[in-house]
C-alpha cells in the first residue's frame, strides 16, 4: 500500500496505482488576486461570455466579464489611492497640455524601444 503526503506537504505524488499523476493546474493563473463571487445573468449573456471565450476573445468568463466592468466603470484607485490615469491628469493641471513637440519627442523614443 502506497501512502501520499498530506496536503499541505511540499511533495507531490508523482504516481498512483503505478499510473503517471499529472498535477492540476490552478484555477485561473491570472487571477490570484481576485475575489471570488456568485453571480446570476440572463442566460443569453452567459453564452454570450462563453461564445467570447470559444472564439478566443477572452481568456475566461471571468476574464469577459471584469473585461466589461473594466469598460463601463470607473477606474479604481490602488493601493495608494491614485492611478497612473490620475497622476497625468493632475500634471496636465498643473503644466498643461503637452506640446506637439513633446508628442513627436515621446513617438520617436518609443519607437526606439520596439521589437523589429
Amino acid at each position: 500500500m502506497t501512502f501520499y503526503p498530506a496536503p499541505h506537504s511540499a511533495e507531490i505524488p508523482t504516481t498512483f496505482i503505478g499510473l503517471p499523476v499529472r498535477p492540476r493546474p490552478r484555477y485561473d493563473r491570472g487571477m490570484t488576486k481576485a475575489a471570488k463571487i456568485t453571480i446570476s445573468l440572463p442566460p443569453e449573456q452567459v453564452e454570450q461570455a462563453r461564445e467570447a471565450v470559444a472564439r478566443g476573445e477572452a481568456s475566461s468568463v471571468s476574464g469577459y466579464i471584469s473585461a466589461a466592468l473594466a469598460a463601463v466603470a470607473p477606474p479604481t484607485h490602488g493601493e495608494d489611492g491614485d492611478t497612473l490615469a490620475a497622476f497625468a491628469a493632475d500634471l496636465i493641471a498643473e503644466d498643461g497640455e503637452p506640446s506637439a513637440e513633446a508628442y513627436a519627442r515621446a513617438d520617436r523614443l518609443l519607437a526606439m524601444s520596439e521589437l523589429d
